[in-house]
């Protein structure tokens, strides 16, 4: 079922809307490359959180397909991957 909009005309709230939005403004305050996790975990903690974390991938893809980000040439340790180095990310 669609979700329909408020009495006020307002479409409902989504995760995908609310981390589209908060990546957004981590961009714009951003002064050099950011792992994905710093974005992801700062989200969690203001209560942005999908029921799978892996929903995260398409925002960033968004973002970057809309010029907000792409990716930098910094590595950094993926605390939720073992780890595992992966590039990080840059506002454009």
């Amino acid at each position: 079922m669609a979700k329909q909009p408020d009495l006020f005309g307002q479409a409902p709230r989504s995760f995908e809307n609310d981390a589209y939005g908060f990546l957004i403004a981590f961009v714009k305050r951003a002064t050099g490359p950011f792992c994905s996790e710093d974005v992801t975990l700062a989200a969690v903690a203001q209560g942005i959180a999908p029921a799978d974390m892996r929903s995260w991938g398409s925002i960033f893809t968004q973002a970057a397909r809309d010029g907000y980000i792409r990716r930098s040439k910094t590595a950094f340790r993926r605390v939720m991957g073992n780890n595992t180095l992966t590039l990080g990310w840059e506002r454009v």
